[in-house]
């Protein structure tokens, strides 16, 4: 009998000790994704793997871990190393899936929505025939449980921004929703459940939307906010705002 008590009890203390872990290492894997670092990250994921490894279907630290395989990713493109890039996407999506309870599970449907849109990209061929589908589905199914989350919004705009108007990409609703996206992080609650990240990309997908359009004051003003928040985005910082000073 003591023992049966005693399981709910310690998974209820494993649930509170993870929260602060969860919030510290998403800093820290947003961090690294922003500024492609792999130190960062491999640091970051030590008390995150020990956490999974007391509680390995907690929601929170299962979607952390995904989102550290995705972060990953960054570094690898800078590299244009593709083949990690796509099992690290996969592990992410993975991962993803098993994600259970909300809000963590509609964040999971949302994250791995966008996943499934960059394999698309990266696989080709037949790939969008099959994943094109789940993509919009997991987006749609986002959508319909968070509405107004800032990151459902930021993963629609892209997929609409980056696909061709062909396969159902719309750049004008796409723009519309990037920037009810960042107007969404401006104003988020930093102490509510799930996950946190995203502002700067944010800003940064808003930026090259307002710069399709023509409008370069506001891609600029987008990018340098971006800047505030991370002054070592190295994308924002090197390739994004320079491309915006014409060329002698």
């Amino acid at each position: 009998m003591k023992t049966k008590l005693l399981l709910p009890a310690l998974a209820l203390i494993a649930t509170l000790h993870a929260a602060p872990t969860t919030a510290e290492t998403e800093q820290a894997i947003e961090h690294a994704y922003l500024t492609a670092s792999e130190t960062p990250l491999v640091e970051a994921l030590k008390p995150l793997d020990a956490a999974l490894a007391t509680d390995p279907k907690n929601p929170a630290l299962l979607y952390e871990r995904a989102f550290a395989h995705y972060a990953a990713t960054s570094p690898l493109r800078a590299a244009n190393n593709k083949e990690a890039i796509v099992a690290e996407l996969e592990k992410s999506a993975a991962l993803l899936e098993r994600v259970k309870g909300e809000p963590w599970e509609s964040e999971a449907a949302a994250l791995r929505g966008t996943i499934l849109g960059q394999l698309i990209g990266l696989k080709g061929g037949l790939s969008g025939m099959t994943l094109g589908p789940k993509s919009n589905q997991l987006l749609a199914r986002a959508d319909k449980s968070l509405p107004g989350n800032p990151r459902v919004l930021l993963f629609r705009g892209i997929s609409l921004l980056s696909t061709p108007a062909a396969f159902g990409g719309d750049a004008a609703a796409g723009t519309k929703l990037l920037q009810q996206s960042a107007d969404a992080f401006a104003k988020a609650d930093a102490s509510a459940s799930g996950p946190h990240w995203g502002r700067a990309d944010a800003l940064t997908w808003l930026g090259i939307a307002k710069k399709q359009t023509g409008d370069i004051a506001a891609s600029r003003a987008a990018w340098e906010k971006a800047l505030a928040l991370e002054p070592d985005y190295g994308w924002v910082k090197f390739a994004l705002l320079p491309s915006l000073t014409p060329q002698n």
